[in-house]
């Protein structure tokens, strides 16, 4: 008998779930995105854009699907040495359960920011919000868990953005709660947040990661910088279809990359079993140092590894290593679930 993690029914759609237009502060149209990300074999997009959410649903075909969403900020304004780069922030992206929940939370409609575009038109006298507002924004647990709440009580999924970029501190993301899932790795500022991940889940957060790109596209496309198609997720889903796929990741139905596949995970007679991509390694990590590992020998590759864990932990999780050193995460998974 077979306890599947990921859906042994259905189908992976590629996506990113963080990205950036002409509309704030990115350089492509939406529609640049849309060809870029279909051309690199994606199913979904969502374009969260700073500070607006926006239905770019006009983009949709029966290969192709965006969901609405965008990306709130919360700065600590005391003055610190070192300017912006050494500001603490917190990144939410907010994403709506209800595709026709095109509203922001806690917004504040005085709030005009120079170099995001869609606030100096006709979009920023008609952007809506719900909850209650909250304009003095303090970077604090209580102001950032108070976001967090609204955006739940009113029926939209959060996610915790590059926690290494923002320079948060310990002591105060360990205090968040009511996230969705947390970033594992982010293409634009260049990092893997698992030691973050796993920060999270030892204080019994359950929640689930996702690798993104949080491309702005300064760079041209071809070069080495190009920060599009680096991170992804792939959310096992019966359709392409809204409903289906917000359904597929409030349930944990997919994993992260940044390039090896996840075929299948599973548990049978006591076993952890992964099917991948070709890997030089997989690695089961646990809730406590406790961690396996199964190499390739030289000169051959891994498209399997079998675990048998032993001991008292309360979750694992997975991750495939390629060649090339990139890496694949599944979300981890608690021990009294199944």
């Amino acid at each position: 008998m077979r306890h599947y993690f990921l859906p042994e029914n259905g189908q992976f759609y590629k996506a990113n779930l963080h990205c950036h237009s002409n509309f704030s502060d990115g350089r492509l149209s939406p529609e640049e995105l849309k060809r870029i990300y279909k051309e690199n074999g994606y199913s979904i997009l969502s374009i969260t854009d700073h500070e607006g959410i926006f239905d770019h649903g006009y983009l949709d075909d029966d290969e192709f699907l965006t969901l609405p969403g965008y990306e709130r900020e919360i700065n600590c304004t005391d003055e610190v040495e070192g300017g912006w780069n050494s500001v603490r922030t917190c990144h939410l992206c907010i994403y709506p359960k209800d595709r026709k929940n095109i509203n922001c939370i806690c917004y504040d409609p005085d709030f005009i920011h120079p170099h995001f575009k869609w606030m100096h038109d006709e979009r920023h006298d008609n952007m809506k919000y719900i909850g209650e507002p909250y304009k003095a924004l303090h970077y604090d647990p209580d102001c950032i868990n108070y976001i967090i709440s609204e955006a739940n009580k009113n029926g939209f999924l959060v996610t915790l953005n590059h926690l290494e970029w923002s320079y948060e501190l310990y002591e105060q993301f360990s205090q968040y709660e009511g996230m969705f899932a947390t970033e594992i790795y982010n293409n634009a500022s260049y990092e893997y947040n698992d030691r973050y991940y796993d920060m999270l889940l030892r204080l019994g957060k359950r929640i689930y990661c996702i690798a993104a790109d949080d491309n702005h596209n300064k760079a041209e496309e071809g070069s080495v910088y190009f920060d599009s198609c680096g991170g992804f997720v792939m959310i096992k889903s019966d359709a392409l279809e809204h409903n289906s796929i917000i359904s597929a990741l409030e349930k944990g139905n997919f994993y992260s990359s940044t390039g090896p596949a996840i075929n299948s995970l599973y548990l049978e007679e006591n076993k952890i079993i992964v099917e991948c991509s070709e890997a030089k390694e997989i690695i089961l990590y646990t809730g406590n140092r406790r961690k396996m590992v199964v190499r390739a020998e030289k000169g051959e590759k891994l498209t399997r590894a079998e675990f048998n864990p032993w001991g008292i932990y309360e979750y694992f999780r997975i991750e495939v290593r390629d060649f090339e050193g990139y890496k694949a995460f599944s979300n981890a998974y608690f021990t009294d679930t199944y």
